[in-house]
């Protein structure tokens, strides 16, 4: 395809947007739609268009521009006077803390990049996030009656039903068409992928289903299309184990039954992404978190799911720039793990002097027989301790000189102090390779 026509295309699908967002408001407007039915008629919308993007595009690019051009838009669509009385009013005019526009675009964009050529490790989650979050919302708003919390809000086991009925559904029949599996793994997956995609609904919030839904649907499919039944069976058994286990554990953890549910979800998610090796340092950031927790609380109203929110971001974050930049960045992610880690026992140690170094050395070695065991790479043999040294020493002076820094926002700012050095290192060996 020439870049004419890419460009062409581009234009008119930004049109199309603004189109169609106009037409929701137009017609909200006159048949006195609610706001949330304005506001999931777009983003069902979307998420039928974004279906068509590897039909449209032969090429990456085009995607990208697009995607960025589609998030600037949706910023602009936030400001006062278009949420008021504009074309932001369609999708905006729910009155709660939610930037689910914002993660829908970065959703399709970071499942389109990593599905590469096989249509059905984006469609169906695409598919998931569009249709079966729209018939969950819409299905509680008018007839939930079972409600449970969700941070600030709240949401009901009838949502939670319709999306797993229409998850299950999409999920068969594009397992039968676009894939070969045998018809009774089409039906054991199709369950499993439905219990999942919707229990992790089930505990977003702030319109992270947005995101979380498409991109652990998409790691879930990608690792399991060619499972057997057995398997799919036994992983669906700990999977709710481990909801069970944690729910009893709920109580003498201090955490709030939506917070259990999303570690849960947080672990998986590792599991699934990184493997056993990958998943070591984010349990050890999980329980010193715990601790810290206790020993120094964080002021911030909904610490436990900004921690979950944080340590998932930060993960996707490394993992897109690994794929996409080129060299693997496995061993500096588990850098910037290790430097939050060191965060977290400094914090749950009330930033004493005399548990620095004990803990700055414990963390070091550990990171260090990780880099052994692991997938270590001769290019970094020499200079990764020194790296390693350099970045935790940050994350130790950093704490100790402000020591009333993390009372707020604790996770997005130790995880953005860790990845200072690592992200750094990265991107200079990738740019002169």
């Amino acid at each position: 395809m020439s870049i004419a026509l890419s460009l062409a295309i581009l234009a008119a699908s930004l049109a199309a947007l603004m189109g169609m967002i106009a037409l929701v408001r137009k017609l909200g407007q006159r048949f006195g739609w609610s706001a949330e039915v304005q506001r999931k008629s777009v983003h069902v919308a979307i998420g039928i268009y974004a279906l068509a993007l590897p039909l449209l595009f032969d090429a990456r690019w085009p995607v990208v521009v697009l995607l960025l051009v589609a998030l600037g838009l949706m910023l602009f669509l936030r400001t006062p006077a278009s949420r008021a009385a504009g074309l932001g009013a369609a999708i905006h005019s729910v009155e709660r803390k939610s930037a689910g526009d914002i993660w829908l675009a970065l959703a399709i964009g970071f499942v389109f990049l990593h599905a590469g050529s096989s249509y059905i490790l984006y469609a169906l989650p695409i598919a998931v996030i569009a249709l079966s979050d729209a018939a969950a919302a819409l299905t509680g708003s008018s007839y939930g009656r079972r409600r449970f919390a969700v941070e600030d809000g709240v949401k009901s086991w009838e949502g939670v039903i319709a999306f797993f009925a229409v998850t299950w559904i999409l999920a068969m029949v594009m397992l039968l068409l676009l894939t070969d599996v045998p018809r009774p793994n089409v039906v054991v997956l199709g369950v499993t992928i439905a219990a999942f995609g919707a229990v992790v609904e089930a505990v977003s919030w702030r319109g992270l289903d947005n995101l979380f839904v498409p991109v652990c649907v998409h790691f879930f499919l990608a690792g399991y299309l060619g499972a057997s039944p057995t398997v799919l069976i036994g992983l669906a058994a700990i999977f709710f184990a481990s909801m069970l286990a944690i729910a009893l554990l709920t109580p003498r953890l201090g955490l709030s039954v939506h917070a259990s549910r999303a570690f849960v979800i947080a672990i998986f998610f590792f599991i699934g992404v990184g493997g056993l090796y990958g998943t070591v340092l984010p349990l050890l950031v999980i329980a010193a978190h715990l601790v810290a927790r206790r020993r120094r609380p964080c002021r911030s109203p909904h610490g436990d799911l900004d921690f979950i929110a944080t340590l998932c971001a930060t993960g996707l974050i490394w993992y897109f720039v690994g794929e996409s930049v080129g060299p693997t960045a496995i061993n500096l992610y588990n850098l910037g793990l290790a430097g939050v880690l060191l965060g977290y026992l400094l914090i749950a140690a009330q930033c004493e002097w005399r548990w620095t170094m004990p803990a700055f050395a414990i963390v070091l070695g550990l990171y260090l027989a990780l880099v052994a065991v692991g997938p270590a790479y001769a290019r970094w043999v020499i200079w990764l301790p020194w790296i390693a040294a350099g970045s935790l020493a940050l994350v130790a002076v950093a704490l100790l000189a402000r020591r009333g820094w993390t009372e707020r926002w604790r996770a997005p700012r130790l995880a953005a102090l860790a990845s200072v050095v690592p992200m750094t290192a990265y991107l200079a060996q990738a740019v002169t390779r």
